[in-house]
């Protein structure tokens, strides 16, 4: 006995789920549906098979090759066209040269073959279908037989008025060759609508069997899920892939499950899975190989294919997500949602029950989705936010991904141009940026690589060099979530422009890549003294033997990600005497250690080495506008520059000093372009804190001061911030609302809106750039006014949200 098995069929009723797989290849508990069947003929000794395959036949015969690694032999049989289910098995009939089994590789059944094959020989038929009485006959082709078991009666898909059974053709055959006889050669026939019809009239001998046992069609996604429950329940006798560490949950291998995990079965965790600290797994939760569920995210009667990445708090109810599916904190999906391929949901963004979201898609953060979607993209996030391009590491942002941001790039640029990349010191940061150098040569672009450092040395290094721009590459903790950074900078050394950004975002969305002839591939080399020569800079503005002689104690704290030394190699050059904290560290941490250390100050380092934060000798942690108000001051004091960059949002005392100086300020928009253009330069203490520290030590040794003397001469002044969400296609309309309710007031419409109360006192509202919210900073003589002129402008926008979603 031979087996045949059908896995032509495209599966149209079952997507999004089968957009980029063929039926037969969609995962039911770790494995694809065909396996079942592989399996199921193996068991009665079916060995000898072939395999008819149409739609994405590669899939197929890539995964299951020749079958001897499944114990069978294989054998395909391939329509050009589609020919159905008679035409295509019609194509097999030299190899079938015996009584063959037919069985479907897109449903799910255990069926006991044998007892059908005795049955078949039993009563010399020619043709045996297995059947099966079901709740629904609509969709199948409906049976009646005699006493004998011989079909008297066959109607395909009828309607209530035309069901004279409940007994319906599971599509699962034993044949005897002489069937090719009423199967025309290269033509589309069918066995239920032109084959068994003609059987009948001929009164040729058709049997049905009725089965016992499981049986499913898969016919639409509630199916799908069933099946998932089914086999998880029992109720297939069918092997389920993986130990079973408790009783109904089966976990695969390299399964890393932390503690603090809830986990309620049945439930199947596949290979090389993360279940993080927290997390829920309910009852029928399917997790697809290599797949990470975060911290406390509940996935209960969902199935997750493989490579999917569940962000920290989400939440999964009923839902389907295809392979390489990106859930954002805080997101949503709930009853008979299904998700296409590498899909990204945004970040507290809510699928609504029954909704159908097809590959490739993304689903802004804090966006309600309603109602499926297939061309267009809800909310769709630019491919780079501001100067950067941000994902979660090895989900959304993975190595392919880095190659296609370093090949638009270089395509950019002139070839022959150089680049200079650079990166913390995480190693999934170095595999990200070996895949951006490799691109960018590939482009014709030269690359110097810097080795791991901090990004203000690449950026300076860029400013004082020939390149024509640089790259940047981090690791930052984000809630918990690791999320891959790609830093993208001009020849100046300055974050690409908003009109750069778009020409990138072109070539990325429209492929057009620059690939150059081999012999024309970009140079390569490293260069980690560049680094020595940022240090060499910062030190030629200083007076290195004074602060040598002060031998200052310093309470220094990196965040762990960086985990770089360059502030730690700049304080000991500066004879210093540094107690450094480890992990995450706070404010009560720091400032216990720098009391009882009798420190001259404390530093915390952001993941950059961009942004710092101070605590004085007295453990009085610096707050934002006196840290601001402290790097003008001593840049006044230097004499460095004629004109200083002052963002919108700094207070207004601070004109007040400048003045006294003789100096100007120019208030300029808060992104970091904007200062730095602004400045002339890209080495600023508000962006670079190496920069800010040698000042601060200069500051204090020459002056004799300690850091709390010099911010007691500093004039006081009350800012209040505040952060407010608000989905990122409602900011237009807030903003214009907010602009008519302000008629007749003062006004200053950059970057944002600045509404001028009195002379000392405003409120500045800024929408971010990047994400969906905004910031409000107010000013008054006195902090509760600030934060009551804050609240007024908070709630409008809160109000206007209400009424606009």
């Amino acid at each position: 006995m031979k087996g045949v098995i059908m896995a032509g069929g495209k599966g149209t009723r079952l997507r999004p789920l089968t957009c980029n797989v063929p039926k037969p290849m969609v995962p039911l508990i770790q494995k694809p549906v065909m396996q079942y069947s592989i399996e199921l003929l193996k068991k009665y000794g079916i060995t000898e098979i072939a395999v008819t395959v149409q739609y994405l036949s590669d899939v197929i015969q890539d995964y299951f090759g020749d079958g001897s690694e499944f114990g069978v032999k294989l054998h395909y049989f391939e329509e050009t066209t589609p020919l159905g289910t008679a035409g295509s098995v019609k194509q097999a009939e030299e190899f079938l040269d015996e009584p063959f089994v037919v069985v479907s590789g897109d449903a799910l059944t255990d069926f006991n073959l044998q007892s059908g094959i005795d049955f078949h020989e039993k009563n010399e038929s020619l043709v045996t279908i297995f059947m099966k009485q079901v709740e629904c006959p609509l969709e199948f082709g409906v049976i009646m037989t005699d006493e004998q078991d011989k079909i008297v009666r066959f109607l395909e898909k009828p309607s209530w008025s035309e069901v004279f059974s409940d007994t319906v053709n599971t599509g699962i055959y034993i044949m005897n060759p002489e069937i090719f006889s009423y199967i025309k050669e290269d033509a589309v026939v069918d066995f239920s609508k032109d084959v068994f019809p003609k059987l009948l009239a001929d009164q040729s001998p058709l049997y049905g069997y009725s089965a016992e046992g499981y049986w499913s069609d898969i016919g639409n996604l509630k199916q799908y899920r069933q099946a998932q429950s089914d086999i998880l329940n029992g109720d297939l006798d069918a092997l389920i892939q993986g130990t079973e560490i408790q009783p109904s949950v089966w976990v695969g291998e390299n399964v890393i499950i932390e503690e603090g995990v809830k986990i309620e079965g049945p439930v199947s965790i596949g290979s090389n899975s993360v279940i993080r600290s927290g997390a829920h797994l309910g009852e029928h939760a399917v997790i697809g190989s290599g797949s990470t569920v975060s911290n406390k995210a509940s996935i209960k009667r969902s199935v997750l294919w493989d490579g999917a990445y569940i962000g920290d708090d989400s939440e999964l109810r009923g839902a389907t997500l295809c392979q390489g599916v990106t859930v954002g904190t805080k997101a949503s999906i709930f009853e008979d949602a299904v998700i296409g391929h590498n899909t990204v949901i945004g970040e507290e963004a809510r699928i609504q029950p029954e909704v159908k979201v097809w590959p490739y898609k993304r689903v802004e953060e804090a966006t309600t989705v309603p109602q499926s979607f297939v061309w267009n993209e809800i909310g769709a996030k630019s491919l780079l936010r501001g100067h950067r391009a941000t994902g979660v590491a090895n989900s959304e942002m993975t190595p392919e991904e880095a190659s296609k941001f370093g090949a638009a790039y270089g395509s950019l640029l002139n070839q022959g141009a150089q680049v200079l990349v650079a990166s913390d010191s995480n190693s999934f940061s170095q595999v990200m940026k070996l895949s951006l150098i490799q691109s960018l040569q590939a482009s014709g672009v030269d690359v110097v690589e810097l080795g791991q450092t901090m990004l203000p040395v690449l950026r300076f290094s860029v400013e004082q060099s020939d390149a024509k721009g640089g790259i940047y590459i981090r690791l930052l903790d984000k809630n918990h979530e690791k999320q891959l950074i790609i830093e993208f900078f001009n020849e100046d050394g300055l974050p690409i422009s908003s009109s750069e950004q778009r020409e990138l975002e072109q070539v990325i969305t429209f492929q057009s890549y620059r690939r150059v002839a081999f012999e024309y591939v970009g140079q390569f080399e490293t260069n980690h003294q560049l680094e020595e020569s940022y240090i060499a800079n910062l030190m030629e503005h200083i007076n290195v033997e004074a602060i040598k002689a002060r031998s200052i104690k310093v309470v220094l704290h990196e965040e762990s990600s960086s985990n770089h030394p360059l502030f730690q190699t700049i304080l000991e050059k500066l004879g210093c005497s540094i107690h450094s904290l480890s992990d995450q560290v706070d404010e009560e941490t720091m400032r216990k250690t720098l009391l009882e250390y009798n420190a001259d100050f404390g530093v915390m380092v952001g993941e950059s080495g961009e942004f710092i934060s101070l605590m004085t000798e007295q453990g009085h942690l610096v707050s934002e506008e006196e840290q601001l108000m402290l790097f003008i001051y001593m840049q006044l004091e230097k004499g460095l520059r004629q004109e200083l960059a002052v963002p919108l949002y700094g207070g207004s005392a601070l004109e007040e000093v400048a003045a006294s100086y003789d100096k100007t300020l120019i208030r300029t928009k808060t992104s970091a372009r904007a200062m730095m253009e602004s400045e002339g330069t890209v080495q600023m203490m508000s962006y670079d804190g190496s920069y800010a520290i040698v000042q601060l030590l200069d500051h204090i040794v020459g002056n004799k001061q300690t850091l709390s003397e010099i911010l007691s001469e500093l004039p006081v002044q009350s800012i209040y911030k505040q952060e407010v969400t608000c989905k990122t296609q409602q900011k237009g309309i807030v903003m214009r609302k907010l602009l008519e309710s302000l008629k007749g007031k003062n006004v200053e419409l950059i970057d944002g809106m600045k509404v001028k109360h009195t002379e000392e006192s405003w409120t500045f509202i800024v929408p971010d750039q990047e994400r969906g919210t905004f910031t409000v900073y107010a000013q008054s003589t006195d902090g509760a006014h600030a934060k009551q002129l804050a609240g007024e402008y908070i709630e409008q926008i809160n109000f206007i949200k209400q009424q606009t979603s």
